[in-house]
């Protein structure tokens, strides 16, 4: 797939599992939007390495049969890196490979929500039901998307007023550093929560640590803890 967003074709095939082929009733959709854009450089590595880790635990975690990962990289362009696959198909990241670029955070987050919303109800027509995770890391504010903010905030809002999603979806927008109106941006896009991060690999781990507690929560019936950090 072409890496600059104008080529891309919303119908393409994201790479998703197929449905047919899963042997459990319920999944749990967590899709990563991550900004590689170049001011990312500071803290790109200690990411890197709390995902890696992060995708090792859950490989050998009660949750493993369950979880399916989709992953966005993002910058002046998005890549699709993977569809949902089952966590046990994640290889290790190297999130510093495409780094470089400005921060397309509307569109990524926007082609993300999409496929996790398709394949939603693609699972759902198999008679598997799903809870969807959306964990959006970025250090910036958008400066080249070609879609406004609404039209992310509308997907979502459609996904709270359907009863039989309304509960199984959650969002969440870690804000890197100090440099940007994370707020403003979770508003706009209507994303539910958002969490301040620092730049510290021990401020990446907590980050991490704390998804993978959300996933957890999510998991055993209960909802995603707020962030509390």
């Amino acid at each position: 797939m072409d890496d600059n967003f104008g080529d891309i074709n919303f119908n393409l095939d994201f790479g998703n599992f197929n449905p047919d082929d899963i042997q459990t009733d319920e999944t749990i959709n967590a899709v990563f939007v991550i900004d590689t854009s170049y001011s990312v450089a500071a803290y790109i590595k200690d990411l890197n390495f709390a995902f890696n880790e992060f995708t090792e635990s859950m490989q050998k975690s009660h949750v493993a049969e369950r979880l399916f990962v989709s992953i966005i990289e993002f910058n002046s362009a998005i890549k699709v890196t993977n569809g949902f696959q089952p966590i046990a198909n994640i290889p290790k990241m190297n999130f510093s490979k495409k780094l470089g670029g400005s921060t397309s955070l509307y569109d990524a987050v926007h082609l993300g929500l999409t496929n996790a919303i398709t394949y939603r109800k693609n699972l759902e027509n198999s008679g598997v039901e799903t809870k969807t995770l959306l964990f959006v890391i970025t250090d910036g504010e958008d400066n080249n998307s070609k879609k406004p903010p609404h039209i992310v905030k509308q997907l979502i809002d459609s996904l709270k007023n359907d009863e039989r999603s309304a509960f199984s979806f959650t969002s969440i927008l870690f804000g890197v550093g100090n440099a940007a109106d994370f707020e403003a941006a979770r508003t706009a896009m209507g994303i539910e929560h958002l969490a301040k991060v620092g730049t510290s690999g021990d401020e990446m781990k907590k980050m991490i640590g704390f998804i993978s507690q959300s996933i957890s929560s999510v998991s055993a019936g209960q909802a995603a803890p707020p962030p509390s950090f």
